[in-house]
């Protein structure tokens, strides 16, 4: 049972519970609770330990995790994209490039929270190569049932990239 015949009914069941249970919030509010709740430590093969993290490619935002997005208390999208997913696209890059996105947070509390913001890479080898560098600030303080920016800059260096494994020829297109 996967792919999106199985997750469509899931994911459009689990958005159901929410927006019952909160009706007032936006569509994109109950999309960002889904996703920045679902579980993205997902394998390829879970009965092989240790596991190999599938590919973003395969799992998407991740397994829906309708019990955390309702107990959220603080949903994150793109400011700019309007998706709770944080994506800088494709770009063919031979010089040094910064790209930068919007990052809004909302806390759904009565108190004002302060959340710290972690960078990280699904791969270590990713961050190893120092092709990529993320920066983003420690934290970030958010009123009681108000919002907050913050910037997420991803810096390239086409130097330290390796090569595009997928050549013309039998490896790759012609």
């Amino acid at each position: 049972f996967s792919g999106t015949s199985g997750a469509a009914p899931m994911v459009s069941g689990a958005a159901a519970l929410l927006v019952q249970s909160f009706p007032d919030r936006s569509p994109l509010e109950i999309k960002a609770m889904l996703m920045n709740n679902a579980e993205t430590s997902v394998y390829t093969n879970p009965a092989t330990l240790p596991g190999v993290l599938a590919p973003i490619t395969r799992i998407g935002g991740g397994e829906v995790r309708v019990n955390r997005a309702l107990a959220a208390r603080t949903a994150m999208w793109d400011e700019d994209t309007k998706t709770p997913a944080l994506s800088f696209g494709y770009h063919s890059v031979s010089y040094p490039m910064v790209l930068s996105r919007t990052v809004k947070v909302r806390n759904f509390s009565s108190k004002t929270r302060r959340y710290s913001v972690h960078k990280s890479f699904r791969y270590d080898d990713d961050a190893a190569s120092g092709a990529v560098t993320l920066m983003a600030p420690h934290s970030v303080t958010v009123r009681g049932n108000g919002t907050a920016t913050f910037r997420v800059l991803l810096a390239i260096n086409p130097a330290k990239l390796g090569d595009w494994p997928w050549a013309n020829g039998s490896g790759g297109s012609q």
